[in-house]
């Protein structure tokens, strides 16, 4: 998991990639893992408005911001055609009922360049391999001076924002509500999403203890 410890999964389909390294061995893409739904469940639950979607993937963060009554229409950006085709042969949005169907909008686009023609309420972006990649809060920043959201959940954020937390409060051992309010004020400056209802202070020191024993990176050089 991403905010809970380790799961065994059986019959656990994935989507490869051939990988960049000189190994034969596939690269797992995408996957419904509880890693990855635990690391999309906040953006797929608090979605409204015009939602717009940085990478299509197996198309669930999709379904789910269109099946929720606070989401008007998801814009869905991807810039891999071969990922679309699958989406559509695979037929996944038809099997929701169409009034949800019919507020999916799928752009072949690069996420990084495209520019809305309307006003855009939710930016959900998921559109890197692997968390704690280095150039995560840049290409965030760039979505942003073209799509201007009014709110913004990005895919491991929470470790983006320990890492720059960690720059402000370099003896810091926990983050605080107070901590990651600072953070994103003085150093990431950008309107994220932060859910009230829950510890999410909490939940980012969790993700970064898993991460930490499973000798995971904070941050990808």
């Amino acid at each position: 998991g991403y905010f809970t410890g380790t799961w065994l999964l059986k019959d656990l389909p994935v989507l490869s990639k051939k990988s960049n390294n000189d190994s034969t061995m596939p690269e797992t893409w995408m996957s419904p893992s509880a890693y990855e739904i635990e690391s999309q469940e906040i953006g797929c639950r608090n979605s409204y408005g015009h939602t717009v979607i940085g990478g299509l993937g197996l198309g669930w963060n999709a379904v789910n911001a269109a099946l929720r009554s606070e989401t008007t229409k998801v814009t869905v950006l991807e810039i891999d055609e071969k990922v679309i085709s699958l989406i559509n042969e695979l037929n996944v949005f038809g099997q929701i009922e169409p009034e949800y169907k019919n507020k999916i909008n799928i752009c072949h686009t690069d996420a990084l360049t495209w520019q809305p023609g309307e006003d855009v309420d939710f930016l959900f972006i998921d559109i890197w391999a692997k968390h704690a990649e280095a150039t995560t809060l840049g290409h965030v920043r760039q979505m942003q001076q073209n799509i201007n959201a009014k709110s913004i959940y990005f895919w491991g954020q929470e470790i983006t924002i320990y890492t720059e937390a960690k720059k402000l409060f370099p003896e810091m051992e926990q983050i605080t509500g107070e901590m990651i309010k600072e953070t994103i004020e003085k150093s990431i400056k950008l309107p994220l999403f932060i859910p009230g209802n829950i510890d999410y202070a909490g939940l980012i020191n969790s993700v970064i203890q898993n991460r930490i024993k499973r000798n995971l990176p904070l941050i990808r050089e």
